[in-house]
């Protein structure tokens, strides 16, 4: 089973649940995809089983039974995934597509892309490749957090406090 998850925000992220749901089409994933959806109501999946959301227990359980696990690029899911021992294959929200207000996923993709913790897929095209890597890596030990990715979400959680009181986005 491969569990996907675009976790529990606001943001839609139809990119990464359309691009999972062609891959079954396709016959490019032939095992059984599981979708926490999350805001997301234009998605209907035919060839996935989909909830919108999953309570933290269920969504444990489907971390741990998983083969792979394909997430959005949240830091408390991607962290969640690694101290379960996954490795997770991990696609960024985007500004450009609209999918969020700046493109700090991309910089926490790269962050722990580079200690080799995640495999990137920064499209839907991304995701066959990154999936079939996923599945070939074993249980890993649970990692420390990234000294650079420590850093990374602090600033961006000053950025969100800021952009909240002054009413005004992030820049970056």
């Amino acid at each position: 089973m491969i569990f996907v998850t675009v976790g529990n925000g606001n943001q839609q992220f139809e990119r990464l649940l359309q691009g999972m749901e062609r891959l079954v089409e396709q016959g490019v994933v032939t095992e059984e995809v599981v979708v926490q959806s999350g805001n997301n109501p234009n998605f209907r999946p035919v060839h996935c089983r989909a909830t919108d959301f999953v309570p933290l227990a269920e969504f444990e359980r489907l971390v741990q039974e998983a083969r792979a696990v394909v997430s959005h690029a949240g830091a408390g899911t991607v962290i969640h995934t690694l101290r379960c021992g996954k490795t997770p294959v991990v696609m960024p929200r985007r500004r450009k597509y609209g999918e969020h207000l700046n493109d700090h996923q991309i910089e926490i993709v790269e962050a722990f892309a580079s200690e080799g913790l995640v495999i990137p897929a920064y499209e839907p095209d991304d995701l066959a490749a990154a999936i079939a890597s996923a599945k070939t890596r074993g249980l890993q030990a649970p990692p420390s957090a990234p000294v650079q990715l420590i850093g990374m979400v602090s600033q961006a959680i000053e950025e969100l406090m800021t952009w909240s009181s002054a009413g005004n986005p992030p820049t970056s």
